[in-house]
């Protein structure tokens, strides 16, 4: 009798498996972090808007304003950001805390930007991915 045999064996399913697990493990890190740079692109805009206007409301007032925070709900994160002035209305600092990215921004009448990452260092500049690209 001779039957030719159908299906898989298990050396080939546990080949294809392998190769399954490995590329998951190449391409999910790369993927999580793509991910993660597009929500902070999200929260440099929020920021970038406050900052807009308060540069408005200065050149109507010739001061800029205390604004009270503002918490909101965007499509990937909840985050707080608010604007605390200085030097009697010349001056501002206005910080976005996001949740739960971790991610802290800041940015200045001078346009100084800055970044509190999750582990609490700070870095010059609005990082805009995970792996500290600025």
């Amino acid at each position: 009798m001779n039957k030719s045999a159908r299906g898989f064996t298990l050396i080939e399913l546990l080949i294809v498996i392998t190769v399954i697990g490995t590329l998951m493990a190449i391409a999910l890190p790369s993927y999580s972090d793509y991910v993660l740079k597009g929500k902070l692109t999200e929260a440099m805009t929020v920021l970038s808007d406050l900052q807009v206007r308060q540069e408005a409301y200065y050149a109507d007032n010739r001061v800029y304003s205390a604004m009270t925070p503002r918490t909101g709900q965007t499509q990937h994160f909840t985050s707080t950001a608010a604007c605390v002035t200085g030097n009697a209305g010349q001056s501002y600092v206005c910080t976005l805390a996001s949740t739960p990215l971790g991610y802290a921004y800041t940015i200045n009448q001078a346009g100084a930007k800055t970044t509190t990452k999750p582990d609490g260092t700070t870095v010059q500049c609005w990082l805009k991915s995970p792996k500290g690209n600025c």
